[in-house]
């Protein structure tokens, strides 16, 4: 008997991934409306499960009705129905509208077939229908990475090959980043002259030869000048520095040090990281410092370095809130800064707290950055 599974199209994409995943069916049939189809969401759908080994090109099919209309929603499923009434039918009720959802399980209730509820949040379904069966909570195996998860709601990743070498980067300066983090107030003077000379060359793709007069203050800051490399000559250190190296000293530590300790999660809880992801969407780019998936819910890492003294409103707080308007994503983000600009009386000031509640974003001060692992894990519920 072929099966045929039943989604209702809706800007959230994910529950009827994990329908069709679940129950692998012979077909597919989209409900969708015209809003939808415009934005392209059964196609993102299918792409996101081409991602995960399931390609239905070739095995799907669309019904496109009025969201307001049950009549509409009955009459468009007669005429696709002709033909395929002996198939075994699974509806996945989540999606649509209130107006679709009544449709299309009073349809299909005469045709015994199996109805399921993906709850907001939760990776599990629930049957209510048919009424007499079994209404044990049933788990839902697949978890999406930080691509899959893009690319249902039609983003395209931008650097996919350079992901690779950025998790590459970040792992062999792991120790590097922790020395940097828990050394901070010892070598901040440096650092801002790294930033302050070779912010402007970070574009540069064949690296840059620098040398500088700097005097180190103190024994953390020669150890740094070590640590990268750099050769003294008399009252000059030198270096020819990489465009890797060069993001890295004018912030980039703080990215890699939040990636390091959000993939030591991996396989823990957390599903899949990535950092220095560039999406797009409908023409606009952002890149993101860090995003990870846990439980196919989506997070971004957004790290702000040295004092921001051009960011005293904390600005950047609304990048996060352009992800989740521009791109349409449910998405929860932690803000690490070192900023002492964020700071009153020694806490985060009450504005950026209420701005950062209302982003459903985490701020992660500077006296906390070093516990920036720990606050993840009880935020999240991860067992260290």
């Amino acid at each position: 008997m072929n099966h045929i599974h039943v989604c209702l199209v809706s800007e959230q994409t994910v529950p009827n991934i994990l329908g069709i995943h679940h129950f692998r069916p012979d077909e597919v049939l989209f409900v969708t409306t015209m809003e939808m189809e415009k934005k392209n969401k059964a196609e993102h759908i299918m792409s996101a499960l081409k991602q995960v080994g399931l390609d239905y090109t070739t095995r799907s099919q669309k019904v496109t009705v009025r969201e307001d209309s049950l009549l509409d929603c009955k009459q468009q499923i007669d005429k696709w129905i002709a033909g395929k009434e002996g198939a075994e039918f699974t509806i996945n009720l989540t999606g649509g509208t209130k107006i679709m959802s009544i449709a299309v399980y009073d349809y299909f209730k005469d045709y015994g077939s199996k109805m399921i509820y993906i709850p907001v949040g939760k990776n599990e379904f629930i049957m209510p229908y048919p009424k007499k069966a079994r209404h044990d909570i049933t788990e839902l195996s697949l978890r999406l990475s930080v691509q899959d998860y893009m690319t249902a709601y039609g983003l395209k990743v931008t650097n996919t090959k350079r992901l690779s070498a950025n998790h590459t980067d970040a792992q062999s300066r792991k120790a590097l980043s922790e020395w940097i983090v828990r050394n901070y107030e010892g070598i901040k003077p440096l650092l801002e002259r790294f930033s302050e000379k070779l912010r402007k060359h970070r574009g540069d793709k064949q690296g840059y030869e620098w040398s500088t007069s700097y005097q180190p203050g103190n024994q953390y800051e020669i150890e740094l000048f070590s640590k990268m490399g750099f050769v003294r000559e008399n009252n000059t250190f030198k270096k020819n520095l990489t465009q890797s190296k060069i993001a890295y000293l004018t912030g980039g530590w703080l990215e890699e040090y939040c990636y390091n300790e959000i993939i030591a999660f991996k396989g823990k809880g957390i599903d899949d990281v990535v950092i220095g992801i560039i999406p797009e969407a409908m023409g606009r780019k952002n890149e993101f410092d860090v995003m990870f998936t846990k439980d196919n819910a989506l997070y971004t890492v957004e790290c702000k370095s040295l004092d921001q003294k051009d960011d005293l409103k904390t600005e950047a707080l609304y990048k996060i809130a352009a992800l989740q308007k521009d791109f349409g994503l449910r998405v929860s983000s932690f803000f690490v800064s070192t900023s002492p600009h964020i700071l009153k009386n020694g806490k985060v000031r009450p504005s950026i707290e209420a701005r950062a509640e209302q982003f459903k974003t985490v701020v992660i001060p500077p006296h906390d950055v070093k516990l920036f692992g720990k606050i993840v894990a009880d935020k999240l519920k991860i067992k260290e």
